[in-house]
Parts: C-alpha cells; sequence; structure tokens
C-alpha cells in the first residue's frame, strides 16, 4: 500500500483518503505504530498544522505590537516522534525571532518524553544496549549508547542533591545494613561495601536515609564516616537502632547519638545459631527459641533461654552463650508494646530494601565508578517507592507509647 506523503501540506491532506488507507493497512496486519506505522504520515500533518499555527500566532502577535515580520521560506527535516521519524516542512520567520514550542529550533524531537522511557528503562535494570534496541523497535528512533548514557548521566545533579538532602532531626528507628558490590578502584575491580540506611521518621514514615559506597574495609571507621554524614545533614537524634552484629558499630552508634538504644537484629542471631545445628534438631530450636524472643518481658525470655539451655545441655552450651553474649542488645525491644517490638526487633524492614538492591546489582558486572552505581539505584529505588515509602500502620498508637517513653526528646521536635 502507498502510504500519504509525510510532506504533502495538511491543508492538502486528504483525511478521508488516508482513512481508508489505514483500514485496508490493518486489514492486511501492518502495525499501527513503528518506523513503518500507518499513523505516521497524520502525525507529520498535526506537526506541520502545530508549527503553522505557531507561525501565524506569532506575526499576529508582532504585528500588534508595530514590528514589521514574515515567513522566509520553507525548510525540510526529519524529526523523532514516538511513532518513529517523521519528514516535516517547516516556516522560519525572516526577522529570526520566531522560536517555536512544538518543534524547538535546531531540535530533531518531538516532546517524546524519550528521557523519561530511557530513565525508566534503565531503572528497571536494563543495560544501554537494550535500551538502544527497546527504542528502535518500539519508536524507529535511533540512539547511540553514548547519547543515552548522556541522558542518564544529566540526572546526576537530581541524584546528588537527594544524597545531600536535609534530613529529620530525629528518626524514631534507625535500621542500618551493608551490602558488598563490585566497583572498578584504582587498582582494580574491588568488593566494596554500601552501606544502606532505612529510617522511620516521627511521623511513621518510612524513608531511606542514605546509600553511601565504602572508602576501605567494613568496620568502625566507615561506619562512623556514614553516621557523622547523617549528623552533618541534619540527624540529631535517633531513638532506637536495629541492625546485624556488624563490625564496630556498637561503640560508633554510641559515639554519634549517645542515647541511643540499640536493638540487635534477632532473625540475623538465629540464623547465625542454625549455623551450630543438627539438621535434625532445627525446627525445634526454632520452636524453642521462638519462645524466647517472643516472651512479654526479659525476665520470661531468660527463663525460656535457661530451659533451653537446660534442655539441650552439653550438645548446645555455644548456642546459649551466643545468645547471652549480645543479651542486652537483643532485649531492647521488651521494653516496647508489642506494637513497637515488632517494629524493631528485627532488620527485615531494611532486608526488603537491600532485596531490590540486590536485584538491581545481581545481573550487572562491576560498575565503573561510585557515580554510575549511585544513579542506577537512585532511579531504580525511585520507580519502586510506593513499596518501601509506606506508613507504619497504627501509628497513633505507637505515637502515644513514643511521648509517654520518650517523653521531651520525643516531642520536642513537633515544636
Amino acid at each position: 500500500m502507498a502510504q500519504a506523503k509525510s510532506k504533502t501540506k495538511a491543508s492538502e491532506f486528504d483525511f478521508e483518503a488516508y482513512r481508508t488507507q489505514v483500514v485496508q493497512g490493518l486489514i492486511k496486519g501492518q502495525a499501527l505504530t513503528g518506523q513503518d506505522g500507518l499513523l505516521k504520515p497524520l502525525i507529520a500533518q498535526f506537526i506541520e498544522a502545530a508549527l503553522a499555527a505557531e507561525m501565524d500566532d506569532h506575526l499576529a502577535d508582532e504585528a500588534q505590537r508595530g514590528l514589521t515580520n514574515k515567513r522566509n521560506g520553507q525548510l525540510t527535516k526529519e524529526v523523532q516522534t514516538t511513532l518513529g521519524a517523521v519528514d516535516i516542512d517547516y516556516s522560519r520567520d525572516r526577522a529570526g525571532r520566531f522560536e517555536p514550542v512544538t518543534v524547538r529550533k535546531r531540535s530533531r524531537q518531538l516532546a517524546l518524553g524519550f528521557e523519561e522511557q530511557i530513565i525508566e528503562l534503565y531503572a528497571s535494570g536494563s543495560s544501554l544496549e537494550d535500551i538502544t534496541r527497546t527504542l528502535s523497535k518500539l519508536y524507529g528512533a535511533e540512539m547511540s549508547t553514548a547519547r543515552i548514557s548522556s541522558v542518564i548521566n544529566a540526572t546526576w545533579q537530581t541524584v546528588e542533591d537527594w544524597h545531600r538532602r536535609r534530613l529529620p532531626a530525629c528518626l524514631v528507628v534507625l535500621f542500618i545494613d551493608a551490602i558488598h558490590i563490585d566497583v572498578r578502584r584504582e587498582h582494580g575491580v574491588a568488593k566494596v561495601a554500601l552501606y544502606v540506611a532505612y529510617g522511620i521518621t516521627l511521623e511513621g514514615k518510612r524513608e531511606v536515609i542514605g546509600l553511601i559506597p565504602g572508602q576501605g574495609t567494613e568496620g568502625a571507621v566507615e561506619w562512623a564516616r556514614c553516621l557523622e554524614s547523617f549528623k552533618q545533614r541534619g540527624l540529631e537524634d535517633v531513638l532506637i537502632t536495629c541492625s546485624d552484629g556488624l563490625a564496630g558499630l556498637k561503640s560508633v552508634i554510641a559515639q554519634t547519638w549517645p542515647q541511643t538504644q540499640i536493638q540487635r537484629c534477632v532473625v540475623h542471631k538465629i540464623r547465625n545459631t542454625f549455623r551450630l545445628l543438627d539438621d535434625k534438631d532445627s525446627k525445634q530450636v526454632l520452636r524453642q527459641l521462638k519462645e524466647v524472643y517472643n516472651a512479654v518481658n526479659e525476665a520470661e525470655a531468660s527463663r525460656r533461654l535457661e530451659d533451653f539451655g537446660n534442655y539441650w545441655q552439653g550438645k548446645y552450651d555455644l548456642v546459649v552463650a551466643l545468645w547471652r553474649k549480645d543479651w542486652d542488645e537483643l532485649m531492647t525491644c521488651m521494653k516496647l508494646s508489642p506494637a513497637l517490638k515488632k517494629l524493631t526487633y528485627t532488620t527485615n524492614a531494611i532486608e526488603n530494601l537491600n532485596r531490590e538492591i540486590r536485584r538491581v546489582v545481581k545481573t550487572k558486572g562491576a560498575w565503573p565508578n561510585d557515580r554510575s552505581l549511585l544513579i542506577q539505584l537512585y532511579h531504580s529505588l525511585d520507580r519502586k517507592r510506593d513499596s518501601w515509602n509506606k506508613s507504619v500502620l497504627g501509628w497513633s498508637s505507637i505515637h502515644r507509647e513514643l511521648c509517654e517513653t520518650f517523653g521531651e526528646r520525643y516531642t520536642k521536635h513537633f515544636n
């Protein structure tokens, strides 16, 4: 089927004949969109008509202001649209003051939203080559990986502003963890710790506090650098922190926020416990340890652990010692109501966030630098914001408990 020529003037365009051609094309299985899509000729007419209308308005406005101006011939250029590339004729003005909006001067793109689509594809984990193929297949748009890379890198200022944004003065809970990711360094690829911080605000909102690539071996020095950066960004106080037994973290938290209560993740402790068990005992041990951390208070929890030790005496004394070693931090949650205890006794909240981060990085090789890693993570997490940015259920009752438990230390931040 011979399609209507894209450069035919809108006034001369035979819409009835074009409608017949489209119907016939659909019957034959031709696509509406894409490089050879049936709708491309119509799009060209709309673009030309819009540009002509803009020129009419511009010349009329200039005439009203007493300025002399008129059309100065026509030019032709190829314009990328969401339906593929089309050729259009357009006018320019003799005075050179006309600034069209539909297709801007020196631009060969309609308002495509290609940038948004590139970021969306990148955020979903597509490689630069995958994005190139997708845009070509769907829209007939031939964009180089260099062009796509420039679109992605152009978002760095937004990403950097997010990483440097002012933090709340106080957080109810701060979950902290580290994930190890391959990143290229000066002397080659290194396994780098990405320090992840996830908090619950005074309004009961979950919020990613920071994603900080490590500069050296994970330990107290690196954690001190991360927590100090949070403090410099305005985080003055944290009521409760929850983490695994990360090296050097306990002392660093105490130095940064001296009043913070430290909760050791019970789930991580159970995982560490299972490394000491015979397979045949694991189910029974899990039931018994659940009785420990589900106890109504610390005294009952201690009795349950003692009962466990007596039952397995001589076989799992190491398990009892493992729990007693971090007992104070494991029992921090016992001073809280069931609702707040459920919120703080495990790092499950940050584990869900880490799962999304691992999904993004697992299909990649080594990241070329920290900046590219942070751009990818920012867009990937922003894409799924609804899954990790939810409000805590039943926050009103938790808020009342916090007012009673922490008093002015908590309530002063509402004034």
